[in-house]
């Protein structure tokens, strides 16, 4: 009873013998360095998520570093601006009359008196933003804010566009 099937089948003459030369010879696989019985020039599961960690790590450390650059810069040149803002102010407390401009897409409002309203109408004087607030200021002061960050000087321009000063030509009509 120890004979397998096959076997049996090979003694009755129903099966085939195997031939030995028709069969190509196997050839080991040498497994990697790593662990044994891998394809070789993988690497193991646990290093490639190490691997991963490290470089997102990396990838979160210079985006801090370059934030933090970012802010420094930014109190830098908030901190220059502030100086001469401080030295050069012109915003009065009890003003009355409200100047509506735009600023960054939206319109924002600063209280003037009537004198600074003109002044500032005319181009005489400029208003700068400035964590939170806006500040009225003589064109030098201006002029000196704008060389440190002219994002931080509003445009007062004259409140139209290019566009609504062009004049369609009658001829063409």
């Amino acid at each position: 009873m120890g004979n397998s099937l096959q076997d049996q089948l090979r003694a009755l003459g129903l099966a085939k013998q195997p031939d030995r030369r028709e069969r190509p010879p196997r050839r080991k696989k040498r497994p990697a360095p790593d662990r044994p019985g891998a394809p070789a020039g993988e690497i193991p599961l646990d290093k490639a998520y190490a691997l991963r960690e490290k470089a997102e790590q990396r990838a979160a450390d210079q985006a801090r570093k370059r934030k933090q650059a970012e802010d420094r810069r930014r109190r830098e040149i908030n901190q220059r601006i502030r100086e001469i803002v401080d030295a050069q102010r012109l915003n009065v407390a009890d003003a009355e009359v409200a100047r509506h401009f735009m600023f960054r897409g939206r319109i924002r409002k600063l209280y003037v008196t009537p004198e600074q309203n003109r002044a500032l109408t005319r181009g005489e004087l400029g208003l700068v933003y400035l964590t939170g607030g806006y500040h009225v200021l003589d064109p030098e002061a201006l002029e000196a804010v704008r060389a440190i960050d002219p994002e931080h000087v509003v445009d007062l321009g004259d409140g139209a566009d290019e566009d609504d000063l062009t004049v369609p030509d009658a001829s063409s009509s």
